[in-house]
């Protein structure tokens, strides 16, 4: 790896300053600059396509915003016909490959010349619309142009790696003048131009690294090309030079390989080099044990949403960087891609388990370590799947796969702990994704069902709602429990799609039963997921209006994941929008989370609902829970029911803790509406 590095540097002098470290020669040099010159016009359709798409979106955005000009439909004119000009050279130059295999010295000029004036008349086009439209908009219209902007170069990193000097003219004539532009311009925005600067800075050294890369590629190649006709021509030399020759060629070969088998942006190993190198140690030594550790970063997503994909890629380096110093070369450390790496460990069975806790261990305390990134100082946690071969003799790519499950289990269960692989996680996936398949059948298989449970007036003994419940009989899975498909459906989304079926069927039969009194109402579970989904109240009044329910019969039953931080703002409008409607909000499983005691007067609601968990245990420390509940609910003028009553006992106790409401076995199991009157008093202490 370190001799690749090595190679990378010299490579990127050679680029910078001909003449350095590396002489090609003038035919070498040729090749070479053929090979890139055809690389640049197979890219040129990409580039222009992007020119196009960005500009006709720019002029989308004024003229959605209300900014756009006759100087801004001009300038698109102008680059549309730049642009068809472009795609026509390209298409003259594929003509001429096809008839040349070799381009004369006198027309590789031409054509690198007419590709050039292409990319430089494109970006002072761009330049035009830092200078002219940057100062003329304001507001949210010059951020997106901006976006716009940098987007384009984020791109041009790599669609234009080819073209040296261009390239970089190119990345500097679409920052820098906006740069400029909104630190001298009367309004001023020190701070985007700042960033303009940053990125600007970022994408030069990205395209640098980039032109490298495909310089040395090149390079190596023609030079193994050479080695191998070398080897046909001189065939009769002696002994010591073909070893030479052999020398020389397995060199390049190696070089080759590195960089097919490591990661370019990070220089570790990746997919093929992780592979080649367990390939490799189990014919060297077929004693050893392997353990692999599947490292996830925590929220990296946020960065690259936050900072840029430029600053995330810094971070990753960073952190190959730090997770290389915990592995020597008896052990493989590789990227597997965004922000998962591996480290394989080889070691006997008895040693380890305890090389993987020190290896953990030892990871955990170099990545947390701050990570100082253009004034930006962050902080990176992962999560840890460890699969062990245990003498099974797995292949990698099953031990990745059990690591990769072990690591995802610890991102459901709260983030960065380590968990070891075992058979029921892959069973459990296996389950996961039959249900999920399984799932998508349904609705349009019919499968799904609804019971109905009573809530009991606490005074009266009258129904005062039914609780719909959503069931589920699977053709090919058999019944499935709701504690197992409603998250599922709620992760793929398709919660929405069976909500609103669900909505609309209890309503329905609520609203067309003849022996339901008109004051029963109806209680519906929805989802977070369904509640922040665009237009959810609308599609709440238009559920009523076709089954001709009164809005006030509906009861919504919500979680406590309401109370969640980062969108309680959104949630409490969408409820304050169905309060208006006439519809009642209850919390349900009251009590398990989010420390909802704390937090009522946050969004409007009119019940909580008691957790069945607190109602079954009611030991000491559940009926402070329960007292306290009531206590505070009532101050807030909020009715109290209590889930989960199986006996009389119970239901005689709550009832003097103060509930409005029961629900529970002791009263009726769900059913398809079995009951209209409930006699509690006379039941026995059983379950119904």
């Amino acid at each position: 790896m370190k001799k690749n590095a090595g190679l990378v540097r010299r490579i990127g002098k050679r680029v910078l300053d001909p003449g350095i470290e590396i002489n090609t020669g003038e035919e070498l040099a040729g090749k070479v600059q053929r090979d890139l010159l055809d690389l640049a016009y197979r890219n040129n359709w990409a580039n222009i396509l992007v020119n196009l798409a960005a500009g006709v979106s720019m002029v989308a955005m004024f003229w959605l915003r209300g900014d756009l000009r006759a100087e801004t439909v001009i300038w698109l004119l102008v680059v549309t016909v730049i642009c068809c000009v472009r795609l026509w050279g390209g298409y003259l130059y594929h003509l001429t490959r096809e008839n040349s295999t070799e381009l004369s010295s006198e027309l590789l000029r031409k054509w690198r010349f007419r590709y050039q004036i292409g990319v430089i008349v494109t970006g002072l086009l761009w330049s035009v619309v830092g200078v002219i439209e940057i100062p003329a908009v304001q507001g949210e219209s010059q951020f997106l142009t901006m976006i716009i902007i940098a987007g384009m170069a984020g791109g041009a990193t790599g669609i234009l790696a080819p073209v040296f000097l261009v390239g970089r003219f190119y990345l500097c004539a679409l920052l820098l003048p906006p740069a400029v532009i909104l630190s001298v311009m009367g309004d001023a925005n020190y701070i985007l131009s700042a960033l303009a600067l940053v990125f600007l800075l970022v994408m030069l050294v990205t395209h640098r690294n980039n032109h490298a890369v495909l310089f040395r590629s090149f390079v190596l190649k023609h030079q193994n090309q050479g080695l191998i006709e070398d080897l046909k021509q001189k065939n009769r030399i002696t002994e010591d030079w073909n070893a030479t020759l052999e020398a020389r060629v397995e060199q390049r070969t190696e070089e080759l390989q590195n960089l097919v088998e490591h990661d370019a942006l990070t220089g570790v190993l990746n997919r093929d080099g992780i592979v080649a190198w367990f390939e490799r140690k189990k014919r060297s030594d077929a004693l050893l044990d392997y353990a692999v550790l599947f490292i996830d970063l925590d929220r990296f997503k946020q960065i690259n949403d936050g900072l840029s994909h430029a600053i995330g890629d810094e971070v990753l380096r960073s952190v190959s960087m730090r997770l290389s110093e915990c592995v020597d070369d008896h052990h493989a450390l590789g990227r597997w891609g965004g922000d998962e790496f591996l480290i394989v460990l080889a070691a006997s069975s008895a040693e380890l388990h305890p090389l993987v806790e020190t290896v953990v261990e030892q990871a955990q305390e170099a990545v947390s370590q701050p990570i100082n990134i253009v004034g930006h100082t962050l902080h990176v946690g992962f999560s840890t799947g460890v699969a062990f071969s245990s003498g099974r003799n797995p292949s990698i790519s099953e031990l990745i796969h059990w690591a990769d499950l072990a690591a995802a289990e610890v991102k459901r269960s709260g983030r960065g702990s380590v968990h070891s692989y075992d058979k029921t996680l892959l069973l459990e996936q296996e389950r996961r994704l039959s249900v999920t398949q399984a799932l998508r059948r349904a609705m349009s298989a019919d499968e799904f069902d609804i019971e109905y449970q009573p809530v009991i007036d606490a005074h009266t003994g009258d129904i005062i709602a039914y609780e719909a419940l959503l069931r589920w009989n699977s053709a090919v899975l058999g019944p499935v429990v709701p504690d197992e498909f409603i998250p599922i459906a709620e992760e793929s989304a398709l919660i929405v799609d069976i909500g609103e079926w669900c909505m609309r069927k209890a309503c329905r039969t609520i609203q067309d039963d003849a022996d339901i009194p008109e004051s029963t109402k109806i209680a519906i579970n929805v989802s977070i997921r369904q509640i922040v989904m665009p237009n959810f109240a609308h599609m709440v009044s238009r559920v009523l209006t076709d089954t001709g329910l009164a809005s006030g019969r509906l009861v919504l039953e919500v979680t406590e994941s309401i109370f969640e931080k980062r969108q309680t703002a959104q949630i409490a409008t969408v409820l304050d929008q169905l309060h208006n409607m006439g519809i009642e909000i209850y919390i349900d499983d009251f009590g398990t989370g989010y420390s909802s005691l704390s937090r009522l007067h946050e969004i409007r609601i009119d019940a909580v609902k008691i957790d069945k968990s607190f109602v079954l245990s009611m030991d000491e420390n559940a009926r402070v829970v329960i007292e306290g509940a009531i206590l505070i609910a009532h101050r807030f003028g909020l009715k109290v029911i209590a889930e989960g009553i199986e006996t009389s006992e119970q239901r005689a106790e709550l009832m003097a803790m103060g509930v409005d409401a029961y629900q529970g076995y002791f009263f009726a199991r769900p059913g398809q509406i079995p009951c209209r009157d409930i006699h509690w008093k006379n039941e026995p202490d059983q379950p119904a």
